[in-house]
C-alpha cells in the first residue's frame, strides 16, 4: 500500500471542505484546530497529527480514513429499505 503525501491529504481536505461549503473558521469552531493550521495542512505546508485529522474529519461529517486512503473512495450513504 502506498502512503499519501501531506500535499495530497491537504488537497483532499480542502476539496471536501469546499464541497461542504464550510469555511476554515467554521471548521476551527467545530474541531478546535486553528484555521491557520488547517490552511497550512490544505496547502501541504504541514502534516496533521492523527488527532487533528480525526477532529477535522468529524467536524466535516466524515471519517479520517477518507482523507488518507491510497485510493480515494466515494462517500457512501446508507438508506434504510423503507425510506427509499
Amino acid at each position: 500500500m502506498q502512503a499519501l503525501g501531506k500535499a495530497e491529504i491537504g488537497e483532499r481536505i480542502k476539496r471536501y471542505r469546499l464541497e461542504k461549503k464550510l469555511t476554515l473558521k467554521e471548521i476551527e469552531a467545530l474541531s478546535g484546530v486553528s484555521a491557520t493550521h488547517i490552511s497550512e495542512i490544505e496547502r501541504g505546508k504541514s502534516s496533521p497529527t492523527v488527532g487533528a485529522l480525526a477532529r477535522i474529519a468529524k467536524a466535516m461529517g466524515s471519517e479520517a480514513a477518507y482523507f488518507v486512503e491510497a485510493e480515494e473512495l466515494p462517500q457512501v450513504s446508507l438508506v434504510p429499505g423503507g425510506a427509499r
